[in-house]
């Protein structure tokens, strides 16, 4: 299906909101997990002013979300689909192998971290035993 005009305007408003570095290494840095806004200084580099104002950016985009213990903010990455939309562009942005399987997943639609089942994992399996049309079934 192209690319329609409206949705190429929402694309790139998107796009904008990683193509800003403190952005960018915020994002990168809760795919570790939720973050106090203390260590996601400690950890980005990231003054408190600048810090606050792409953190109020973020939730604003619904990219990330708060979450007040005692006197301590956390954030996380707001769903499963932000942590896969931005484990698959910035691995896709570091020419990195992994992030094109991830993307191909949100393409279609299929955006979850849970890993595919293999034939070894999974709940109970049940078996028909199918008998030929001309036998008697007994």
């Amino acid at each position: 299906m192209p690319l329609s005009f409206d949705e190429a305007k929402q694309l790139v408003e998107r796009l904008k909101l990683f193509a800003q570095p403190q952005r960018l290494i915020i994002v990168d840095a809760l795919l570790g997990g939720p973050l106090a806004v203390s260590e996601l200084e400690a950890k980005t580099g990231i003054g408190q002013p600048t810090l606050s104002q792409q953190l109020g950016t973020l939730r604003r985009a619904d990219i990330v979300v708060p979450r007040r213990e005692s006197r301590a903010i956390y954030y996380s990455l707001a769903n499963e689909e932000e942590i896969l939309r931005a484990k698959a562009l910035i691995g896709l942005l570091r020419e990195d192998k992994a992030g094109l399987p991830l993307a191909q997943r949100i393409a279609k639609g299929q955006a979850s971290l849970a890993k595919p089942k293999t034939q070894t994992e999974g709940g109970a399996r049940f078996a028909f035993i199918l008998t030929p049309p001309n036998s008697s079934g007994i």
